[in-house]
Formats: structure tokens, sequence, C-alpha cells
């Protein structure tokens, strides 16, 4: 008869909340490259038509880190990716090294120490494409502060504050609030 693992160990070995690798693979590799390609070319925009912006130096500063932000949490996901697989792979994986099929014990601590790998690795990619996202309001809202001598400045002091106001409500729902 085989003993009940304990506690931390089941725990080590939960896999990951259902739908949340299918998630962050979402976000960082469809949503992550989408929002660097805007805040590349709403730069290229800025870059291109100085007069047109309140700020065009700041403001392009701005959409550039976004967009290295955002490419950033696309490298740390794609490294995070690499030790989220099902249990069973790993144990195919093993069957086939020399000395026959490896203990229950031994696939369990190394699937062990992979989910704990991916669930550090990607709550740093979250984080990253967390701060992307706020950078990048904050980038779309600068570029929306009319210039000097620009017409309708209230519609766009309108239109930056709602920018504004809703990316620091996303900083805080992923600063505060977010459960993963």
């Amino acid at each position: 008869m085989t003993e009940e693992p304990s506690d931390e160990r089941r725990s080590a070995l939960k896999p990951p909340p259902l739908g949340i690798g299918a998630a962050t693979k979402e976000a960082h590799f469809v949503a992550a490259p989408l929002l660097t390609a805007a805040a590349l070319s709403l730069a290229g925009v800025v870059g291109g038509a100085d007069d047109e912006f309140r700020w065009p130096g700041p403001t392009l500063l701005l959409l550039v880190v976004t967009a290295l932000t955002l490419v950033f949490s696309m490298q740390l996901a794609y490294n995070a990716r690499t030790f989220l697989y099902p249990r069973q792979d790993l144990v195919d994986d093993l069957a086939g090294s020399e000395g026959g099929p490896p203990s229950d014990d031994y696939v369990d601590e190394m699937f062990a120490n992979a989910q704990a790998r991916w669930r550090q690795e990607n709550r740093h990619a979250v984080a990253v494409y967390d701060l992307g996202t706020v950078l990048l309001g904050l980038g779309i809202a600068a570029s929306l502060a009319p210039p000097e001598c620009g017409r309708q400045a209230a519609w766009r002091w309108t239109a930056a504050a709602v920018v504004l106001v809703c990316s620091l409500a996303d900083g805080a729902w992923a600063a505060f609030w977010k459960k993963y």
C-alpha cells in the first residue's frame, strides 16, 4: 500500500489553476505583440508630427519604453512556458533514459520543481506585462494631450483623462486585486 503524500507535497504537485496556462499564453503571445505594435505605431506618429503633441519627446520615450517592456514580458513568458507541461510528458521523457523507468518519487520531485519554477517565472512575466499595459495607457494619454495651439482642447483633455483613469485603474487592479 502506498503512503499518501503530505500536504506540502500535494500542494507542490497541484497543477496551476485550470485555464491559467492558456490565458497567459494568449496575453503574452497574442496580446503583447499586438500592443507592442500599437505602441511602436503611435511612437512613429508622435515622432513624425511632434508639433501636434503637447509633450512629443517624453511621449515618444514613454511609448518606446512601453514597447520594450512588452517585448520583455514575451521573453519572460517564453522562458516560463518551458516549465509548464503535463506530468505524463515528464514520465514519457524519462522512460526512455537508461536505467529503466524512474521512481514515482523522482518524477514527482522533478514535476513539482518544474511547476514551482513555472509559477515563479510566470509571475514575473505577468507583472512585466501588466506594467507594459499601464505604460501603454499612459503613453496614449500623453499623446492625447492637446498641443498649446491645438483645437478641440477640451475633447482631447477629456479623452486623455479617461485613458489615464482607466490605466491607473488597470494598474491598481493588477497590483492589488488580481488573483493570479
